[in-house]
């Protein structure tokens, strides 16, 4: 009797976990994936040009475009940086991206999102996501990571309170800012409010397509791109498929094991098993069908939003790290609508438990990210302090932050 006992319990708390056990085992992860980040952080990339704004002209950065739209997060924490002791400003980069990443991953956890809570696997699988070289604990691509809370926001239950609805309304305005997914998603929170015929997803359509509207608007008056080379659209064209199923299905089913030329004929056959297994994961019959249509439709508007914005460059989905934030998000769809699947029972959940075990079993080996260069950021900081100007290298290795002499 006591055994039955004793295991009732262990399935219950497998079952429903606590969240903040879920929530330190994420920070674990984060911590062995990239510990060198947090024992030694590094600016990466542009977080050095939303600091030098913010260090330059203050408030004004927090609404100025950059790539094309507004990234309201990135320029929030750059903002509280530049207020900071110098010898902070890298510290409150990383912690504030590893602190947004797991509030991401908390929302799998709430009582409002509707998504099997079995194991803490959809919070997990936020910081487990293989390809995410330049993805985590960098605020310039942040915006990766917190575009999954968008979709979550798409998927939750309406609020019920004073406390949710402000919630609601000010994480769709903070995310619906941060690059252009507001714009990608908008039309799902329009089917969302058309569904549910509630003044809360109204309310939530309302401000997102507002965001949507602006992101919009930037990215469309905007420079143009690089109209690319003559022909090259045909040739672009012939490495979609391919590009999807080796940076989606591939690396997610051998991970470590993906040999690094697939070969054209491979490489399709790998593409259409993506689109066809998510589709199956989306259009199959059980619980979650709602939700899992508006994954998998967050899933294709953002892959194609990823592939046509990278139209000239497909080649680079087929170079080791290259490209990987746009992989992101469609990866962790992919791994949260095999999710849905593994946490039912029958053949079909215990089929989709072992590839998520096998995937996760293939992929460990390179989950361990290395290092970036000690850039030196110490050497530095009284020279900031001072009000001096400086030129300081930071990550990449060729990337200068340039600040301008600031009086005291």
């Amino acid at each position: 009797m006591g055994a039955a006992t004793e295991s009732g319990r262990f399935f219950r708390l497998l079952a429903e976990p606590p969240r903040a056990l879920v929530l330190c085992a994420c920070a674990a992860i984060l911590l062995v994936r990239r510990a060198q980040a947090f024992s030694n952080p590094q600016l990466w990339a542009e977080d050095g040009h939303f600091y030098e704004r913010a260090y330059a002209i203050g408030a004004r950065a927090l609404l100025l475009p950059y790539a094309g739209y507004l990234h309201l997060v990135p320029r929030s924490v750059a903002a509280v940086a530049a207020r900071a002791d110098p010898a902070w400003v890298p510290a409150i980069f990383v912690i504030s991206a590893a602190l947004l990443t797991l509030y991401v991953a908390a929302r799998t956890l709430s009582p409002r999102c509707p998504l099997p809570r079995t194991a803490g696997l959809f919070a997990l699988a936020v910081v487990l996501v293989p390809d995410t070289y330049e993805v985590l604990l960098n605020i310039v691509n942040l915006q990766w990571v917190l575009a999954a809370g968008l979709v979550l926001l798409l998927v939750s239950r309406d609020p019920s309170g004073r406390a949710e609805w402000v919630h609601d309304c000010l994480s769709a305005l903070f995310l619906g800012l941060t690059g252009p997914f507001s714009c990608i998603l908008s039309l799902l929170f329009v089917w969302r409010a058309a569904s549910r015929r509630s003044a809360p997803s109204a309310v939530l359509a309302a401000v997102v397509l507002a965001c949507g509207f602006v992101q919009g608007y930037l990215i469309f008056t905007g420079p143009l791109d690089d109209p690319g080379v003559p022909g090259a659209p045909h040739l672009a064209m012939l490495r979609v498929i391919p590009a999807v199923g080796r940076r989606i299905g591939a690396s997610l089913l051998l991970g470590s094991l993906l040999p690094a030329d697939l070969g054209v004929a491979l490489g399709y056959a790998a593409g259409i098993a993506t689109v066809g297994a998510v589709g199956y994961l989306a259009l199959r019959d059980g619980a979650y069908r709602t939700e899992r249509r508006m994954i998998a439709a967050a899933l294709v508007l953002v892959l194609g939003a990823s592939l046509f914005r990278t139209r000239w460059t497909l080649h680079e989905y087929f170079v080791a790290h290259s490209s990987s934030r746009y992989m992101f998000l469609p990866q962790l769809l992919s791994i949260w609508l095999l999710g849905t699947l593994a946490c039912q029972k029958g053949r079909a959940g215990r089929a989709a438990l072992s590839v998520a075990l096998w995937c996760l079993a293939v992929n460990a080996p390179r989950l361990r990210e290395s290092a970036y260069p000690d850039m030196q950021w110490g050497r530095y900081t009284e020279q900031i302090r001072a009000g001096k100007g400086a030129r300081i290298p930071i990550n990449p290795p060729g990337w200068i932050l340039t600040l301008p002499a600031r009086p005291k």
